[in-house]
């Protein structure tokens, strides 16, 4: 009886490692192909908006060439073609009444 509960937890054993030997690895690959894909999608979809708010900027009429209303930091953001974080920098300085 010792004999089948021996090679009954060899085979357990042997099977553990035969699964993180090959799927551990195979599953980590994956996770990070996964990962990766969504970060693309993120972007694209960031790209996206970027593309809509700047259509929408043109055509209402919203000229931000004048340096004088823009604080520096959305200046810096929209040079660097970032409309999104601009926003947001806007919408922080605004002073809530």
């Amino acid at each position: 009886m010792a004999v089948y509960l021996e090679s009954f937890y060899t085979a357990l054993k042997d099977g553990l490692s035969i699964f993180f030997d090959f799927f551990a690895p195979v599953l980590m690959v994956v996770g990070l192909f996964l990962l990766l894909w969504q970060f693309v999608q993120y972007q694209k979809r960031i790209r996206y908006l970027e593309i809509t708010l700047g259509a929408l900027i043109k055509l209402s009429g919203i000229e931000l060439n004048d340096p004088t209303f823009v604080p520096p930091e959305v200046r810096k953001a929209l040079d660097e073609g970032h409309r999104l974080k601009a926003l947001g920098f806007i919408e922080k300085s605004q002073v809530q009444i």
